[in-house]
């Protein structure tokens, strides 16, 4: 018999993710580099899967699966796995051009779609990897914890006296602005944001991954560059959690040398542009870690609880248990519940927060301008507006949820 059936071995490049929990049930992603394709299996399956490197048989794998599950595999199971690798090109030695061909195409057309939308967009300008590559050897001590641990400490630092002296960093950046300090900051800022985004992919390459894109991203109402970092699904939690905690951190290390400029500068155009990037710097990096929004914070939250999604799988876990009861969420286990609860119930204290301070400040305005009665019937035709987009998005949402997507979670 062949041995690609005889002893199996999986496609070379092929990549096993580390395990995460989506609701009730662990996954694991697999990556093909060929195609571009993210699969997620279960635990069972990547049992056999990280077993596949031509050495074992079947019957090996079989006794090594019955030893760890209790179970006997049979021909209807080895049929089902078979299966699945040949529909996905999987399997060294049994591969066809054409289908890989399609797979390849239907990736593309996927990530293609996933860059389209009213509210966001992407646009790749191109792909860093070898740029990563040759720029990873020089920066390797920055990954060591004789750099990391006290260069925490030094950002940690720069938090501590932006909050001490708030008060006065916010009467530096009061009055008029010329253009030229203007188009300064916001020209630092987009340098900053993309330094950011390159320690995303840098943090990942050095874990293994690959950055498989530097672009420009819409996320309304913002425009600013982006890394893409897909492989971020294949790493442990805690380089998970590193590799988004990444781009937080050289923000508010850029921000060390405007501190200085600022606590030791003499006074002038220099030293209040340093004030604005100090006050504006640090608000930002703490925007990015507020955990309620889809920002690093929130990735960090959800990779340091080894969760795939924590807020649609809150949403998920709240929906089975308002519509079915407590006993509809016993397969979770306890830590999960516990988590999906407390992260439901802040959101919500969090959002009606915000909600409420948006609305009564954009009252006040408005009732200032047009006069209480417009500003009401204003307000109302937006929550309405705002509403419908809502309900389209949702729709849109679920129309593709069951489609399998080539790209993972983040």
């Amino acid at each position: 018999m062949d041995g690609t059936w005889t002893r199996p071995r999986l496609r070379a490049g092929v990549v096993l993710g580390a395990g995460q929990w989506r609701g009730e049930k662990l996954v694991h992603h697999v990556k093909d580099p060929e195609t571009g394709w993210f699969y997620r299996i279960g635990p069972r399956e990547h049992f056999l899967l990280s077993r596949m490197d031509g050495t074992r048989t079947l019957d090996d794998l079989a006794t090594e699966y019955a030893a760890t599950f209790r179970r006997r595999l049979g021909p209807e199971n080895w049929q089902q796995l078979f299966g699945m690798l040949h529909q996905r090109q999987l399997l060294d030695g049994a591969a066809d051009p054409a289908a890989i061909a399609r797979l390849t195409s239907a990736a593309a057309e996927g990530a293609a779609r996933s860059r389209r939308g009213p509210l966001s967009a992407r646009w790749p300008l191109y792909d860093p990897d070898r740029f990563f590559d040759r720029l990873l050897p020089r920066l390797a001590p920055l990954f060591s914890w004789w750099f990391v641990l006290p260069a925490l400490l030094v950002v940690l630092a720069v938090a501590g006296y932006v909050a001490v002296r708030l008060p006065v960093l916010l009467d530096g950046v009061g009055g008029d602005r010329p253009l030229a300090a203007i188009v300064a900051s916001l020209a630092i800022t987009w340098v900053i944001i993309f330094l950011h985004e390159c320690a995303h992919g840098l943090t990942c390459r050095h874990f293994g991954g690959r950055g498989t894109e530097i672009g420009v991203m819409w996320r309304f109402p913002m425009l600013a560059p982006y890394c893409k970092v897909d492989d971020i699904v294949l790493f442990t939690p805690r380089r998970r959690v590193a590799t988004a905690f990444a781009g937080v951190f050289v923000s508010m290390l850029a921000l060390v040398p405007f501190a200085a400029l600022w606590i030791w500068g003499a006074p002038g155009a220099l030293h209040d542009l340093a004030g604005t990037m100090l006050l504006f710097g640090t608000a930002t990096a703490a925007l990015n870690l507020v955990p309620f929004l889809r920002l690093d914070g929130y990735y960090m939250l959800s990779h340091a609880l080894n969760l795939g999604d924590l807020r649609a799988d809150t949403y998920r876990f709240y929906g089975r248990l308002l519509r079915h009861g407590p006993g509809a969420v016993r397969g979770y286990r306890l830590r999960d519940r516990v988590a999906y609860a407390l992260y439901g119930v802040a959101s919500l204290a969090f959002a009606a927060t915000v909600l409420t301070l948006l609305v009564h400040y954009w009252y006040v305005s408005l009732a200032r301008w047009v006069g209480a009665g417009w500003a009401v019937a204003i307000l109302v035709a937006e929550a309405l507006v705002l509403a419908a987009l809502a309900g389209h998005l949702a729709r849109r949402r679920a129309a593709e949820s069951g489609a399998e997507q080539p790209s993972p979670d983040r």
